[in-house]
């Protein structure tokens, strides 16, 4: 049995093989990152974008285009993607949703097994991103003007201090 591959390296393929797979108009106006078990590419804005997610808890992998931003702004891509959910369906399968995520974020995905890592694996989820970033980025391109300018700007709120932060005590 072959070694098993390690994370690091499996997503580091899913980014070069997504990448390959794009036609060189997205490929060059694309900026991307991998960070520990997820892959995010986006085109001009990072609340707006691609993303590869794995997740051992739930022993599935993610692929999808996420709205990362306050309420407003990412349940309006979801209201302006909706319509098109037929086409995208016809072409990327019925097993593409688009659902309301947490209280102020959106996506369309679509998930698959978790199965052990390998470039096989890999080979078939940038396969399945390159797909989604194919048929969905001339949507998102169209429908950007539709998102009002105030909307695109607002930042999300945080409601508190991240994960890895220290809180500073107060001395007494």
């Amino acid at each position: 049995m072959p070694p098993r591959m390690r994370v690091s390296e499996f997503m580091a393929l899913i980014e070069e093989e997504t990448l390959a797979a794009l036609p060189k108009a997205l490929r060059e106006a694309c900026t991307h990152r991998v960070r520990f078990v997820w892959f995010q590419l986006h085109f001009y804005s990072p609340k707006v974008h691609y993303e590869v997610c794995l997740t051992r808890k739930t022993e599935r992998i993610e692929i999808g285009l996420h709205f990362e931003g306050p309420h407003d702004f990412s349940y309006r891509w979801a209201e302006l993607i909706a319509p098109f959910m037929p086409e995208i369906q016809a072409q990327l399968g019925p097993q593409v949703e688009l659902e309301e995520w947490t209280a102020s974020w959106a996506r369309l995905h679509e998930t698959i097994p978790y199965d052990p890592p390998s470039p096989a694996l890999a080979s078939e989820i940038a396969e399945r991103l390159s797909r989604i970033i194919t048929v969905c980025q001339p949507i998102v391109e169209r429908e950007r003007a539709n998102i009002a300018p105030e909307l695109e700007a607002e930042e999300p709120k945080k409601s508190r201090p991240g994960r890895f932060s220290r809180r500073r005590r107060a001395r007494a």
